[in-house]
């Protein structure tokens, strides 16, 4: 997946409210987020937007026990950059 972002992707770090930059940060955050977090995403809408994507995900999270923590859905909004995805932001998806 990681070949897929821009050098200067800029990603959503939703523990700490913050945000990480650059493949390989974006590598270690998922990597650290694995060992704590099992996450199901589903694509449930994809749409075009004038820079990138906007997709509506159902998004389950468990603990590494397999409680859920979370079973929502979320609007992930995928910037391109270059042909590859620059930024990523996370929000309420379209009513």
């Amino acid at each position: 997946m990681v070949a897929c972002l821009h050098p200067d992707v800029d990603w959503p770090e939703p523990w700490s409210g913050g945000r990480v930059r650059g493949q390989d940060a974006v590598a270690a955050h998922l990597t650290a987020q694995g060992l704590d977090l099992r996450l199901t995403l589903r694509p449930l809408e994809v749409r075009a937007t004038g820079g990138g994507l906007a997709v509506t995900v159902h998004q389950v999270v468990r603990d590494t026990d397999g409680d859920v923590l979370s079973d929502t859905t979320v609007l992930h909004t995928l910037t391109v950059r270059d042909g590859l995805v620059g930024r990523l932001d996370v929000g309420e998806p379209p009513p």
